[in-house]
């Protein structure tokens, strides 16, 4: 009897009313629960007991049943079933997918209102700033006799007053663009300027008939010639686009009979992949000034300007230079050499619109720059007026809505361009003939060396080798997201320093940096003046030279012994591990295990 009633009272199950938990009893839980304790009884209820259910039956306590209703033995059955339970992976599938949405709608929402209240506070900030004022392009002569006109006017316009001092800078730059441009607007006249937006939203979508009965009609009604120009060049576009599309679909229709593609392979490969496989058309930005500004504020902006950068003591250090570096300023046949040396068709920058064809064919404009390098380099401060640049949009892929789909290429000032270009030309002499910068592992950026094309030749051949003697080989690509944006200012600095790099250029280098401005400029609009606070300059001629720096301390690290004898051994025993394409990795070994040590 005593026996029975044991079992009985054992069998008995107490359920709490707080938190719905089964126990034998209620004992110790009824005031250590949870549920009850975070929970806030009125008046003084909280000291009374919970109501306790009625008892309830159950077979066996030992058994645990699961949710999807099987019953287990002990807790250890219970786990070692849920590991195949249908019920529970579901359970846990479900879970997860709720959570993951649940989080990205969450930092969607979060997103959005950040980015909402970042425009309008960009939106108030922008009827503030400065906006930049761009000058129409100016045509230039067209015989020899025009130029040489040209240059014996700007001798005696442009006074030179050699040597000239550091604070009379700014006024001979000035007065260098104003009267070189005002010369060519006064005597040749503006080049065509951008049309009318809203000439642009009018006739933006009209069709070719649409368009002839637009021009019909503004002929007949001596509307203003510019309007009439305008959809007239725009109606010869849309029927040369349209005759070009029709000789394509021609040509396609019978191109393996006509066109032979392996003898363009073989004599451009990559003009064929340019022109037959890539055919890449122009997109413009679709979003507003506000998202532009906003969003390239946010990229340019400096982070952790007090930060200083000291270079790892495991990163080997350089030498003393055994050849000094060559601090004198510029000759005229160095500056001379330079401007020759850079391409005519080369954009000149909207702000004064200074072709470097006018320095190309105008000696006196040569001889007069050469002076203001030289009061520059002297006085190791690099004026106002050259530290403001444009920068043009240049779509890389992806949606045009999205700015981060874009790259801005810098468009300077072509004096600073010449002055960047002789400060690039001698930090590389220095840093070549004392064997500074490694150029065997990286090839981007270097000088009179088709470096890429080598570099991909070497593992073209690597690949090769590895399949026709059934070698094993792993190859690991590295990209950098925005390399070139991520430069810390202070960074370079200590860059210089461990190149053993002068104070006097550091100093010119460090004025170059500091409150240098760019704006972005598109069809639709154009922003207020950036500051760029950190990454060095898509499109400036000293740039490259800078990152390939920044990265020769990694290079100097990874080129040792220990670290090559993991790579690919090719049959002249010389085994190569990196490839380097500026800021462009390829990691080569012929084991898994020593690619991932990389």
């Amino acid at each position: 009897m005593i026996r029975s009633s044991l079992v009985a009272m054992l069998a008995i199950c107490a359920v709490c009313s707080f938190c719905g938990k089964e126990f034998v009893t209620l004992g110790r839980h009824s005031w250590r629960c949870k549920q009850k304790l975070n929970q806030n009884l009125p008046g003084n209820t909280v000291n009374q007991m919970p109501v306790i259910h009625s008892a309830v039956r159950i077979s066996n306590t030992d058994d645990v049943k699961c949710y999807c209703g099987k019953s287990c033995k002990g807790t250890r059955g219970l786990k070692m079933h849920q590991r195949s339970c249908r019920v529970i992976h579901g359970l846990n599938d479900e879970l997860l997918t709720d959570l993951e949405q649940q989080s990205t709608e969450n930092s969607t929402d979060s997103f959005n209102s950040s980015t909402v209240e970042e425009n309008d506070a960009m939106a108030n900030d922008a009827s503030n700033q400065n906006f930049p004022v761009l000058k129409k392009g100016i045509k230039l002569p067209k015989n020899d006799a025009e130029w040489s006109t040209a240059n014996n006017y700007f001798k005696f316009a442009i006074e030179l007053n050699a040597p000239i001092r550091a604070q009379d800078l700014s006024s001979s730059i000035l007065q260098l663009n104003n009267v070189v441009y005002n010369y060519f607007a006064d005597n040749f006249g503006h080049a065509e300027k951008i049309p009318d937006k809203a000439l642009v939203d009018k006739y933006r979508d009209q069709t070719v008939k649409e368009l002839k009965k637009s021009l019909k009609k503004l002929k007949l009604s001596n509307a203003e010639p510019h309007e009439i120009k305008y959809v007239s060049r725009t109606l010869r576009e849309k029927l040369r686009n349209a005759s070009q599309n029709n000789l394509d679909d021609q040509t396609t229709q019978n191109h393996n009979e006509v066109f032979n593609h392996d003898n363009y392979i073989g004599r451009n490969f990559w003009g064929y992949v340019k022109n037959i496989l890539n055919k890449n058309t122009s997109l413009l930005p679709t979003f507003s000034m506000i998202e532009c500004l906003t969003y390239f504020k946010r990229t340019l902006s400096a982070i952790n300007t007090h930060k200083l950068f000291c270079i790892p003591s495991w990163i080997p250090k350089l030498s003393e230079p055994v050849i000094n570096f060559d601090l004198e300023p510029p000759t005229y046949r160095q500056v001379t050499n330079i401007i020759r040396r850079m391409k005519a068709c080369a954009s000149p920058c909207p702000l004064d619109q200074l072709s470097i064809i006018c320095f190309k064919r105008c000696p006196f404009l040569r001889t007069y720059l050469t002076e203001v390098i030289r009061s520059v380099w002297s006085s190791k401060y690099v004026p106002a007026e050259w530290k403001k640049a444009c920068s043009v949009l240049i779509h890389k892929k992806g949606n045009t809505n999205d700015p981060s789909n874009f790259r801005p290429i810098t468009l300077e000032s072509i004096p600073l361009k010449v002055f960047t270009s002789y400060l690039r030309n001698a930090m590389f002499s220095f840093l070549t003939a004392n064997n500074f910068i490694e150029q065997k592992i990286q090839k981007g950026f270097t000088p009179n060396l088709s470096g890429t094309l080598e570099h991909t030749a070497q593992m073209t051949n690597i690949i090769n080798q590895a399949r026709i003697k059934q070698r094993s080989v792993v190859i690991t690509l590295l990209d950098l997201k925005n390399a070139f944006g991520e430069v810390h200012h202070n960074l370079i600095q200590s860059v210089l320093d461990y190149h053993h790099i002068p104070e006097q250029i550091n100093e010119i280098i460090k004025s170059l940096y500091t409150d240098f401005n760019t704006t972005i400029i598109t069809a639709e609009f154009s922003t207020p003046f950036i500051t760029v606070g950190r990454g060095v300059l898509q499109g400036d001629c000293l740039s490259p030279l800078l990152f390939n720096m920044c990265f020769n301390t990694f290079i100097q690290h990874i080129k040792v012994d220990k670290y090559r004898q993991f790579g690919f051994m090719t049959k002249f025993l010389n085994p190569i591990h990196w490839f380097q394409f500026a800021d462009d990795a390829a990691v080569i070994s012929g084991q898994e295990s020593e690619n991932q040590t990389f």
